[in-house]
C-alpha cells in the first residue's frame, strides 16, 4: 500500500513539473502564477509525501544497520570476554605445567567439577577416576602447593579431601628452622600444632610436608606462617597458616600419581 502511494505522488509531481516546463508557452506571466498559486497545496501535499516516504524507506535502512552494528558489537564483547578467560586458564595450566616438568613426578591434571553441597566435610570433585588410574589416597596439589589428598574413588570421578577439612592431618616441617608439627584443618583454615615452647618459627616460614607417613611426600609447600601463640593448654606453640593454593577459587588441580 506504501509502496502504490509513494508511486502516485512521484506520477503527480512529474506530470505537474512537465505542465510546468509549458507553461511560459502557453500562458503569461501573470495566468502562470495563479494556476502555480493553486496548484501550491497539492504539490507542497505530494513533496511532503514524498520526502515522508523517502524518510521511513531510509530510517529502515538505519535501523537494520544498527542492529546489525550492535550485534557484531555484543559478538566482539563475547570474544573478548573468551579470550582473557581463556589467557588465565592458560597461565594456570601453565604454571601446573612447570610444576609438573621441575619436580619430574607423574600427573593426572583434573578439573574441578563440584563441591560438597551439604557442606560437612571440605571436598571437592574432580573429574578423574579409576578409568584414569586415580586411587585412594592420591596427592592432589595445584601450582607449587598442597591440596589435598583423594578420599574416595568412583570410575570418572574422585572426590579430594582438602588441608582446611577437619578431617585434614599430616607432618609438617618449618623449612627455615627445620622444626616438626602436624598442621590440622580447621573452620577458620588451617594450623601447624605440638611446637615447642621456645620455637624460633615466625611470620613469614615457609612450611612443607615432612614426608612422615605413607600419603604424603617430603617438600610439598603447604603455606607460609601468618602468625603464632600459645595453644590453649601452655604446653605447646601453635602457627597458623595461610595455605599456598587459594582452596575457594580452585579449578585445575594435579593428581601426583
Amino acid at each position: 500500500m506504501e509502496k502504490k502511494q509513494f508511486s502516485f505522488s512521484y506520477i503527480v509531481i512529474f506530470i505537474v513539473i512537465l505542465g510546468l516546463l509549458f507553461l511560459p508557452q502557453l500562458f503569461s506571466s501573470e495566468v502562470r502564477i495563479k494556476i502555480l498559486n493553486i496548484f501550491r497545496v497539492p504539490l507542497k501535499v505530494s513533496s511532503g509525501i514524498f520526502y515522508v516516504l523517502r524518510d521511513v524507506s531510509r530510517f529502515k535502512e538505519l535501523r537494520d544497520e544498527n542492529k546489525i552494528l550492535r550485534d557484531n558489537l555484543s559478538s566482539l564483547k563475547k570474544e573478548m570476554l573468551n579470550l582473557q578467560e581463556a589467557g588465565l586458564e592458560n597461565q594456570r595450566l601453565k604454571d601446573l605445567l612447570g610444576f609438573r616438568d621441575k619436580e619430574k613426578r607423574k600427573f593426572i591434571p583434573a578439573m574441578v567439577i563440584a563441591r560438597d553441597p551439604l557442606g560437612l566435610h571440605d571436598t571437592i570433585i574432580i573429574d578423574k577416576g579409576k578409568r584414569d588410574e586415580v586411587s585412594k589416597d592420591m596427592v592432589v596439589i595445584s601450582g607449587n602447593g598442597l591440596v589435598g589428598r583423594v578420599r574416595e574413588c568412583g570410575w570418572s570421578i574422585s572426590r579430594v579431601l582438602l588441608i582446611t577439612d577437619c578431617d585434614s592431618v599430616l607432618s609438617a616441617i618449618v623449612q627455615r628452622t627445620r622444626e616438626e608439627g602436624a598442621v590440622i584443618g580447621t573452620r577458620s583454615g588451617i594450623i601447624m600444632k605440638y611446637l615447642e615452647l621456645d620455637s624460633s618459627v615466625k611470620e613469614g616460614d615457609r612450611v612443607m610436608t615432612s614426608g612422615f607417613g605413607d600419603v604424603f611426600e617430603k617438600g610439598i609447600l603447604i603455606g607460609e606462617v601468618s602468625s603464632i601463640e600459645k595453644d590453649s593448654s601452655s604446653l605447646y606453640m601453635k602457627a597458623m597458616i595461610k595455605p599456598e593454593v587459594d582452596i575457594a577459587r580452585l579449578e585445575e588441580v594435579l593428581v601426583i600419581r
